[in-house]
Parts: C-alpha cells; structure tokens; sequence
C-alpha cells in the first residue's frame, strides 16, 4: 500500500525554475567577464551580481517558504544578499578585504546544498545529484580560496591586486553561478515533465 508523505521539494512553478536558473547562467558568464574591468569598479560589480542571484533565490523560494526546502533556499538566497551588501556597501578598495567572505559563503552554501541533496534522494523530482554537485563544488571553491589565501596575500602585498587573483576569484564566482543555474534548469524540466510543480516524496 503506498503511503504519501506531504514532504514537498520544490513549489515553484518549473517555468519559474527554468527562468531562475537560466538567469544563473547569464550570471556566471557576467562573472567569467570580470577580469575585463576596471580593478577600482570590481567590488561594486560583484556586489550587484550577487544581490542579483541571492533575489532571485529569494523570489524563488518565496512560494515554497512554508517548506523545509524553501525556507533552506531562502536562507542561501539571504546570504547572498548579505554579501553582495557588503561588496557595495563597504569601504573596501579590491576584491582580496572580502576574500574571507566569500569563503565563509561557499562553505555556508555548500553544507546548505549537500543537506538538502541527501534530504531529497527519494524525492522523484528532487535531481538531488544536481544539488549534491553544487554542494560539493561550493566545498571546493571555497577550500581552493582558503588554500590559496596566504600565496594570494603575498602577491598582493609585493605588486598589488594582480590580474590572475581577480581571474581566479571571477572563476570561483562564474562556476558557483553556473552550476546553480544547470542544477535548476535541470529541476525545471523535470518538474514540467512530471506536470505539476509541488512533487511529494510517495513511499512504499
């Protein structure tokens, strides 16, 4: 006898996914552009990308905050805003003050989505390998600007911000963008090929 268990996943309508997510992807193209900027204007600019992404986490969690995974989404969308703020709003001169930040954000996110992955397994609309990926590729983000922190302190102090620490972090940032944005353009079409848009975990 199956039993429904009313665990929702997702909420969100799947053509609002799929624009949430293809938005992503515009993102992480703004972000691989990066490097091509001035070096003065490019806390304001990531600060904008991130403000840009974390709202439209928020929109998209919005429908489903009354949710396990909404509300976790909105969480991850609110960090982003936090720290895009921080980009736009603060006295900082270069991308490397807000390295930190940044890190701690991955980190943040990526044990956000491994939870919510391994959380949503059996759900038939969760593509929770998706959401594990984003998980384990923030982890490494932001391990690999932990571990090159010192090497990029030293090179900074000795030339200034140079071109491949803001190559590198525009990377980080673009991959980040970009595998959020497949993982949801993924959840989108399975959500329209299941025809409705707020799947329930159905266990035997």
């Amino acid at each position: 006898m199956l039993k429904t268990m009313h665990r929702p996943f997702h909420v969100s309508p799947w053509h609002l996914t799929l624009a949430c997510g293809l938005f992503k992807l515009l993102l992480a193209a703004a972000a691989f552009a990066l490097p091509l900027s001035q070096v003065d204007d490019l806390p304001r600019l990531v600060g904008l990308l991130l403000l840009a992404g974390g709202f439209s986490e928020l929109l998209l969690s919005w429908t489903g905050r009354h949710s396990w995974v909404g509300r976790i989404t909105f969480g991850s969308g609110a960090l982003t805003v936090v720290l895009g703020a921080l980009f736009i709003g603060g006295p900082w001169k270069g991308l490397y003050p807000l390295g930190p930040f940044v890190t701690v954000w991955f980190l943040l996110r990526a044990l956000l989505s491994i939870d919510v992955a391994f959380q949503s397994r059996l759900t038939p609309m969760a593509n929770w390998i998706w959401l594990l990926l984003r998980g384990f590729v923030d982890l490494a983000l932001g391990l690999l600007l932990l571990a090159g922190a010192p090497l990029a302190m030293l090179a900074i102090v000795v030339f200034g911000e140079v071109r491949e620490f803001v190559t590198l972090f525009s990377a980080t940032l673009a991959v980040s963008f970009a595998i959020a944005g497949g993982g949801l353009v993924a959840i989108a079409l399975t959500q329209r090929h299941y025809h409705r848009s707020d799947p329930f975990m159905i266990a035997s």
